[in-house]
């Protein structure tokens, strides 16, 4: 496979230019929670539809996918201000002590688990 150009950029500088590409295309002021909600679910059906796929592409798929699930994410953040990596280190927070068990492949919170 190929690697394209921006494969030399650091995390940050795509970060950057996502959020450039957003304020060029009005999606940023001109665009609401809603309707980027509703990319974030379309998005969010194609990684669905990747995952189920298995065809050679499928990986490639299943990668330009998550891009895309990020790409509407970084829309989202920048919309309410917010700093991807501080929501990230939230989350991280939220998860690192947490108790349960996998179950299926899923991760069970202990307070859930009946």
């Amino acid at each position: 496979m190929t690697i394209p150009n921006y494969m030399g950029m650091t995390f940050q500088e795509l970060h950057k230019a996502v959020v450039d590409w957003h304020y060029k295309r009005d999606l940023i002021d001109g665009s609401t929670d809603q309707a980027q909600l509703a990319k974030l679910t379309e998005e969010v059906g194609e990684l669905a539809r990747a995952i189920r796929n298995e065809k050679p592409l499928a990986n490639y798929q299943t990668a330009d996918a998550i891009g895309d699930i990020l790409v509407v994410l970084i829309n989202i953040a920048e919309r309410s201000a917010l700093d991807l990596r501080i929501c990230l280190h939230r989350a991280y927070n939220d998860i690192k002590e947490r108790k349960g068990k996998t179950i299926c492949g899923i991760y069970i919170k202990e307070e859930d688990l009946g």
